[in-house]
């Protein structure tokens, strides 16, 4: 069954599709609401090649949740959006189906070699991902073709991490009173429920009280919509993104492909990256200069300037965004019983700049 239909995929994009076995190994590292299989396959020539298939149910939680078209990650690549991609980006999904029990196919190419390990994106690596996203969004930089489009909004794709954190930090009465897709969320994302609790410990009752409070009063985000729109690929962090020998970029999992400013992209993988999990000593904010190439990347493409101070207020915005998807994040390396005092005092330092940025943008800005 699995031969027929790798053969089927790579019959319908083209592709070399004389497939004699296929040897399946499901992948369950990462977070995602697919089921996700790499399938080993051997051709009549011998040659081996590897390739990804997810499967997406027809009806999902996360489209109600983040105001999204069902299957609009199927429907972004039949749409041609995610397939006609800016050099140096190349394309991951090479076809698309629909099983017997109307679920989502999706059939890619097997980049795993390229994901960096934790700790091992070099500043090369930056530069590399912030110019190619540059290129995405500048091909769409108050494009009306985003109208197309099926994406999220940035409405959405905040609320389906902000509600449930909101539910979480209320306790098991909240969890329990809340829509179900709030509590579908939960269940299947684990590191929540982990890190938030410590998270709120660590900030204090003051810093904890703020944090809860801009999370639920969300009127900030309309700021966003004062800046140009472009197609956001909405999760850019670690596992998402592959380096190809020959310098192609792929971007991995476009679940939470949006319409929103180029800088929440940024800010997404800025504060996981360099806040959350950083892979060396220095401060988030000496990662700054790579917003200059981004912005040069963007003015390049686009053959004009854009308004800088706009971006960088959008910017700010986008960085509280971040802050109330993925904040409980900061707290990861402070979990459990056998973290030492020196670990613990570090991290609640960067918990306690977080919120001081925080409170820098909101008073900046609203």
């Amino acid at each position: 069954m699995a031969t027929e239909s790798l053969r089927s995929a790579l019959e319908s994009a083209g592709m070399p599709a004389d497939v004699v076995s296929v040897a399946k190994a499901p992948l369950t590292g990462g977070r995602t609401g697919a089921a996700v299989v790499r399938l080993d396959a051997l051709f009549r020539d011998g040659v081996e090649r590897s390739y990804v298939q997810k499967t997406l149910p027809r009806d999902t939680w996360r489209d109600a949740a983040m105001e999204s078209t069902p299957g609009a990650e199927v429907a972004l690549f039949e749409s041609g959006a995610t397939r006609d991609l800016p050099e140096p980006l190349a394309p991951t999904m090479f076809a698309v189906d629909r099983g017997e029990d109307g679920a989502y196919r999706m059939w890619m190419h097997d980049v795993s070699a390229g994901i960096r390990p934790r700790g091992a994106f070099t500043d090369a690596d930056e530069r590399t991902l912030v110019e190619g996203v540059a290129r995405l969004h500048a091909a769409y930089w108050d494009s009306p073709r985003l109208a197309e489009l099926p994406l999220a909004t940035m409405a959405g794709t905040t609320r389906i991490f902000a509600e449930p954190l909101v539910a979480l930090a209320g306790g098991p009465a909240a969890v329990a009173t809340s829509p179900a897709w709030v509590r579908s969320f939960l269940d299947e994302f684990a590191p929540m429920g982990v890190y938030l609790p410590r998270f709120l410990e660590l900030l204090g009752p003051d810093d904890a009280d703020f944090f809860l409070h801009f999370v639920v009063e969300r009127g900030w985000l309309r700021l966003l919509d004062d800046a140009p729109m472009t197609l956001v690929h909405g999760d850019l962090r670690r596992a998402n993104i592959s380096f190809g020998d020959d310098g192609t970029l792929r971007l991995i999992d476009w679940e939470f492909a949006a319409r929103g400013p180029g800088a929440t992209d940024l800010a997404w993988h800025w504060f996981l990256h360099f806040w959350a999990y950083p892979g060396d000593d220095r401060l988030p904010e000496e990662h700054d200069p790579l917003l200059d190439v981004y912005v040069a990347a963007v003015e390049a493409a686009l053959g004009r300037a854009i308004d800088r101070p706009l971006f960088d207020r959008t910017w700010d915005v986008a960085w509280l965004r971040a802050l109330s998807q993925l904040g409980y994040c900061l707290a990861d390396p402070a979990v459990g019983d056998d973290v030492d005092s020196a670990t613990i005092e570090a991290v609640r330092g960067r918990c306690t700049r977080a919120i001081a940025r925080a409170r820098r943008a909101l008073d900046a800005h609203v």
